[in-house]
């Protein structure tokens, strides 16, 4: 759909969060007839737009158009009816690529990682002087660049995104593919079906995967365009080095950012960059130069004698496994747990079970339950655990609990709903408590 086509309309935005309030500033500026509401089923909405706070029911269906917020379900029962009574919706993505056919979009998705490679691909991307805008779930959403100048968009996208993007993508890279999200998608089927939508819309041309991961390549091993990344004579990890082919790339101590899996994420970055032209070595130059991205294991340094790592970006187990795997070998204190939804935290145990924790700090909502199963696997030292009610308090705790000497590691292994907005507002949190524990503790 057209922006044009959408002039004159009665359209209701579905959701005030960052997509929401783009959306309405984007069609509030371009649309001179439009009719425009904000809806919002919990929390405020902007205030200069008509519209309600409160459920979704029939009365969407007074509307031409509704733009659909991510967080929003596609299945969502009122969205089902209006749909059925001839309302358009529309994914707020989507009107960028109707407007947008011109520019090079390459896609990343998987259950892990996804934010990490497309910032690699952007960064290898712009050290060869191309003109790169690396959006959607990672920086600004893409709507809010109709007039980028940018010769290649890298596009972060969620599987809340992809549920309905209509879009032609140039490429697709796929990270890692694990239960994640059921409790919005339903069954782990759905929320596979709504990731591998990347091939829909490549129909054909390049998906690029990391096919060291058996669950994602038994996914798309019939895909028309894979690639396998991650596999012999393309880029590929062995131990901690990059290869390609038979020759090494680089040692995983050669870069800024820490843990073998990233090394998994830059063998698609890499794949990925050189299919777009960049020569390897300019690429591998600008590899070494990489800086992490906040709250992605990110240090924050030696406090009270111990060392502090944010991973709030850790919003399932799977992560919070890769995360403990990064510091092998060293006493951790885990601060764990958020919202309360369907999970499998197997894979923690399985990797604490031979490597118990020195302490584990329980958050709210589902942090105790998650406390209890390691407790019960013995997989804390001396059952040193403790049940906390915020951030602050978790610092303190883990503080207390902590031999000299070790790391403790913010790795929540659930969402951060609905104590914080979001995972960047509980990491600004982690490190605000830790600044504020520090001053106490050098008074």
């Amino acid at each position: 759909m057209r922006l044009e086509q959408l002039d004159g309309k009665q359209i209701a935005v579905l959701g005030a969060g960052r997509e929401g309030r783009c959306a309405l500033a984007v069609l509030n500026e371009r649309l001179k007839q439009a009719d425009l509401s904000v809806l919002v089923e919990h929390g405020e909405r902007p205030g200069q737009w008509p519209g309600w706070v409160g459920p979704f029911d029939q009365r969407l269906q007074q509307f031409d158009v509704l733009l659909r917020s991510p967080g929003v379900r596609v299945d969502h029962p009122a969205l089902v009816a209006a749909r059925q009574a001839g309302v358009r919706i529309v994914n707020p993505a989507s009107l960028w690529f109707s407007e947008r056919s011109d520019v090079t979009v390459i896609g990343v998705t998987g259950s892990k990682g996804k934010s990490t490679t497309a910032s690699l691909l952007a960064h290898l991307l712009q050290a060869s002087s191309r003109r790169v805008l690396l959006a959607g779930n990672i920086g600004d959403p893409l709507l809010g660049h109709l007039d980028t100048k940018a010769d290649v968009v890298v596009l972060e996208l969620s599987s809340y995104q992809l549920a309905d993007l209509e879009a032609t993508l140039s490429m697709g890279l796929i990270t890692r593919l694990f239960d994640e999200h059921l409790d919005w998608h339903g069954s782990r089927e759905a929320y596979f079906a709504c990731k591998l939508r990347l091939v829909e819309l490549l129909a054909g041309r390049p998906l690029l995967i990391n096919a060291a991961d058996p669950v994602l390549l038994a996914w798309t091993r019939s895909v028309d365009g894979l690639v396998q990344v991650n596999r012999w004579p393309e880029f590929h990890r062995r131990e901690d080095s990059l290869w390609l082919a038979d020759d090494v790339c680089l040692d995983l101590a050669e870069l800024q950012l820490s843990g073998r899996h990233n090394l998994d994420n830059a063998a698609l970055a890499m794949a990925a960059a050189a299919r777009c032209g960049v020569e390897i070595a300019d690429s591998l130059t600008a590899l070494r130069s990489f800086r992490p991205l906040v709250h992605r294991l990110e240090a924050l340094g030696r406090v009270g004698g111990l060392f502090w790592i944010n991973d709030s970006i850790s919003t399932s187990p799977h992560a919070t496994r890769a995360a403990l795997e990064m510091l092998n070998g060293q006493p951790v204190t885990l601060i764990a747990g958020g919202q309360a939804r369907p999970a499998d935290w197997q894979p923690v145990l399985e990797w604490c079970r031979a490597q118990p924790l020195a302490a584990l700090i329980a958050l709210p909502d589902n942090g105790w339950e998650v406390a209890n199963a390691l407790v019960r696997e013995a997989c804390v030292a001396g059952q040193s655990t403790r049940l906390v009610d915020s951030i602050a308090e978790a610092v303190a705790a883990a503080a207390d609990l902590s031999p000299p000497g070790s790391s403790v590691l913010l790795s929540p292994g659930a969402p951060s709903f609905p104590r914080f907005r979001d995972f960047e507002a509980r990491g600004d949190a982690f490190r605000q408590a830790l600044a504020d524990y520090s001053e106490r503790s050098t008074a």
